[in-house]
């Protein structure tokens, strides 16, 4: 229908059906606008779920100190040599004062050239030539000689003329005996204390969010590993029981031979000679003194004296510490940039230890030294505490720096080596933790 075609009460009943409609018109404006504040809020909470939960840092951390180690019943040097007994005969025996080797006749005793001289004596000779009138060498004038160059001791069985001793004191310990002893030391509970000082390590930590305790502040569960060296040595002297076990051997009724610490004596012995034609032999006249080969076991004697030497030592122990530790933690923001971490929580480390020991100490009479070094390696889990407050700068929303300061407390395990023991307690320290942080 035209609009001429129109007439006055077609268009009354359009403007009544125009007033019905616009309340519903304008109800549907209003729930329009309230459903797009409600998306925008929705959209505004679901930004919020998508906010990082996850905080990983990865830094250094330097304690004030490492661990304490008491080193105990230090002063033990084995016996290092074995000493047959009379019973086995003639064998070198090695002592530590001196040698005895096994005797036996010698090569040039049953060369032609050797002539017995009778006594226990014998004289060496090489053929040689002499040079006739006209002094060159080689020709038919030359006169055949034979030139002695000298005068040795016959072997003797039950003698032996190839040994060693150091001291003068070993002579008198028994008139007409050399006295060829072996040491020992035991502790006498000697003990050294000694503290690590400040030691550098690596740090991991992983936090997870699980909610808030207030508007700026928020609780976490933390996990983290730590890497620590452990590094105690100290070095000293203790007194420590003195063993002694001694053999003796016959001089057959001659008088000693003259050794001192500085020129200790080394048979077979030799001096100068001058043989019959006159040459002069620089070592041609052997002044060896023989002994017994085997010592008398009847005068065998073992000798112990309470701190009658003195062991120096070195003692180390050696390794590192893997700690491990999980607790709660509370992060507050302070402002934009600024928050504040602090945690605390149980810890337990696993310790991997090398304890070394070098000792020693001097041979009486012969100031020679005898030592031992001895090692053993022990791992061991112990438990503990730990607390961490930090203060964390945000670059952006991901990362940032934080640095603050750590505590832990641990257990103390025992470490031993050949008898001797260790404490190893790694105590309670604090120190400096620092580095970066990362979230996710």
């Amino acid at each position: 229908m035209s609009f001429r075609n129109m007439t006055l009460r077609s268009l009354q009943t359009a403007t009544l059906f125009a007033l019905l409609a616009l309340p519903t018109f304008l109800s549907a404006q209003g729930l329009s606008a309230n459903e797009e504040e409600r998306l925008e809020a929705l959209a505004r909470s679901s930004s919020e779920v998508y906010t990082p939960q996850t905080n990983v840092t990865v830094g250094f951390r330097v304690l004030t100190s490492g661990a304490k180690v008491h080193f105990g019943k230090l002063g033990t040097v084995p016996l290092g040599r074995d000493i047959a007994a009379a019973s086995a005969g003639a064998v070198k025996r090695a002592y530590d004062n001196g040698t005895v080797n096994v005797d036996v006749v010698r090569e040039d005793e049953t060369a032609t050239t050797t002539t017995n001289l009778g006594g226990g004596r014998y004289q060496t000779s090489i053929n040689g030539t002499e040079a006739g009138p006209d002094a060159v060498f080689g020709t038919a004038d030359d006169i055949p000689t034979n030139t002695i160059i000298g005068n040795l001791l016959s072997y003797t069985a039950g003698l032996t003329r190839d040994w060693s001793f150091g001291s003068m004191a070993q002579t008198t310990r028994k008139p007409g005996y050399i006295a060829f002893s072996t040491y020992s030391a035991s502790t006498d509970g000697g003990f050294r204390d000694t503290k690590q000082g400040a030691n550098a390590g690596v740090e991991i930590q992983y936090s997870r969010k699980f909610g808030k305790i207030s508007k700026r502040t928020e609780w976490s569960l933390t996990t983290g590993i730590a890497l620590n060296d452990i590094n105690s040595k100290v070095g000293g002297n203790v007194l420590s029981t003195l063993h002694t076990f001694t053999d003796f051997y016959s001089l057959n009724g001659l008088p000693a031979p003259v050794a001192s610490a500085d020129s200790p004596y080394v048979a077979p012995a030799k001096g100068p000679y001058t043989n019959p034609a006159g040459d002069l032999i620089t070592l041609g006249y052997e002044t060896t003194t023989p002994i017994s080969d085997v010592p008398v076991g009847a005068l065998s004697t073992s000798s112990t004296l309470v701190g009658g030497t003195t062991v120096s030592g070195n003692w180390q122990v050696k390794g590192a510490y893997f700690m491990v530790k999980v607790g709660p933690s509370l992060r507050t923001q302070l402002s934009e940039r600024f928050g504040l971490t602090a945690g605390l929580g149980l810890a337990g480390a696993y310790a991997g230890t090398k304890y070394s020991a070098i000792e020693s100490f001097i041979v009486p009479d012969v100031g020679t030294t005898i030592s031992t070094t001895e090692v053993s390696t022990a791992s061991k889990f112990v438990s503990g505490f730990y607390a961490d407050l930090n203060l964390e700068w945000l670059a952006n929303d991901r990362t940032g720096l934080f640095g603050g300061i750590t505590a832990q407390k641990f257990d103390g395990y025992d470490q031993s080596v050949a008898g001797r023991t260790a404490r190893i307690d790694l105590g309670s320290t604090v120190g400096l933790r620092g580095g970066i942080s990362v979230k996710f």
